[in-house]
C-alpha cells in the first residue's frame, strides 16, 4: 500500500512526455522475414520527468572551469528502457534529444536513467 501510494505521488510530478525509441527487428507482414531496423520506436507519450544537476569542478586549474550537466530521466518501473536507448523529450513546448541512455535504477515506485545531449539531433 505504502508503495502503491508512493508510486502515485512520485507521478504526479511527471509534467513532461517522452519517446522512447530503441534497435529492433521487424517481420515483414507479406514475406514474414524479420529485418534488422537501427530504430524501432517502443514507447511513445509516456509520462516522465527530466532532471538537470549542474557538477562544479572540485579544484580550480589554470584554464577555464569546466562544468559538468547530468541528465536524469524519472519515468515509471512499469517501462521497459534499455541501455543505449534514444530518448525524446517533451517538455514546455520543446523538444530534447537523447542519445544512449544510461543503465536504469528500477525502483518499486520509478526509475532512473542518465541522459547524453545528442548533437546530431539538435
Amino acid at each position: 500500500m505504502v508503495i502503491k501510494t508512493h508510486k502515485k505521488a512520485i507521478e504526479q510530478l511527471y509534467s513532461d512526455t517522452c519517446n522512447i525509441y530503441q534497435e529492433g527487428s521487424e517481420i515483414d507482414e507479406k514475406t514474414g522475414i524479420t529485418r534488422f531496423k537501427s530504430e524501432v520506436l517502443v514507447g511513445e507519450n509516456i509520462p516522465c520527468r527530466l532532471s538537470l544537476k549542474t557538477i562544479f569542478p572540485a579544484t580550480q586549474t589554470d584554464g577555464p572551469a569546466k562544468l559538468a550537466k547530468v541528465i536524469k530521466l524519472f519515468v515509471s518501473p512499469d517501462i521497459e528502457v534499455k541501455e543505449g536507448s534514444r530518448i525524446v523529450v517533451f517538455r514546455n513546448g520543446r523538444k530534447h534529444e537523447y542519445k544512449n541512455s544510461g543503465v536504469p535504477m528500477v525502483y518499486s515506485s520509478h526509475q532512473e536513467i542518465i541522459l547524453i545531449c545528442s548533437k546530431e539531433y539538435a
